[in-house]
């Protein structure tokens, strides 16, 4: 007789295994730990370089306040070279002087500016027939004519003419001298400048 098995215990009725076994959990926490302690060291050796970094950069912040502080006294205490604020005095009143000179040279004014040569050119053009110089004085604000007229009248014809001269015109002759000598010629000096007694 024909023997029969019946198996009632059906795959669906086994129980499933868990998803989280303790295997596999120890093997998630190691992983973890493994990655937190690769972590750990790479965030001290960051922090150990940046450390490092702050201690020099704070040493060299503290190396350049120091030299800027004593940079700083060197240059309160200097005190300038007595020499060279001597030369540089003297080269301010050379440089005045110059100024002073180049004013007066370029005054078309001043009566040295035209030249020698340019009063003798208008004392020439404004020369008189009746008139004889004997000397010209020309300085800086005055000038003097000494000479011999043929009458005292002559002179004051002469002196007028001299207000066509650019050089000459708008002088004041406040010094004037006539007197008539043995030959009956009148001997004249005529300046713009007082004569010694302060006439």
């Amino acid at each position: 007789m024909a023997k029969y098995d019946i198996n009632l215990l059906q795959a669906e009725l086994f129980p499933k295994p868990p998803l989280l076994s303790l295997n596999r959990a120890l093997g998630v926490f190691g992983f973890v730990l493994v990655i937190m302690l690769l972590w750990a060291f790479m965030s001290q050796y960051q922090l150990k370089q940046l450390s490092e970094r702050h201690d020099k950069l704070r040493q060299e912040k503290s190396q350049q306040q120091s030299l800027l502080s004593t940079l700083e006294k060197k240059l309160k205490d200097r005190k300038p070279d007595p020499l060279l604020l001597e030369k540089l005095d003297s080269l301010k009143l050379v440089m005045v002087n110059r100024q002073a000179l180049h004013r007066q040279l370029t005054d078309s004014s001043r009566t040295y500016v035209s030249g020698f040569a340019k009063a003798m050119t208008e004392l020439s053009t404004f020369h008189h027939k009746d008139i004889s110089l004997k000397s010209v004085d020309i300085t800086l604000d005055d000038m003097t004519f000494t000479g011999v007229a043929k009458s005292a009248n002559t002179v004051p014809q002469w002196l007028a003419g001299f207000e066509h001269s650019v050089l000459l015109s708008g002088k004041s002759f406040i010094n004037f001298k006539l007197q008539e000598n043995a030959d009956k010629l009148t001997e004249f000096v005529v300046s713009s400048k007082l004569d010694e007694e302060g006439h």
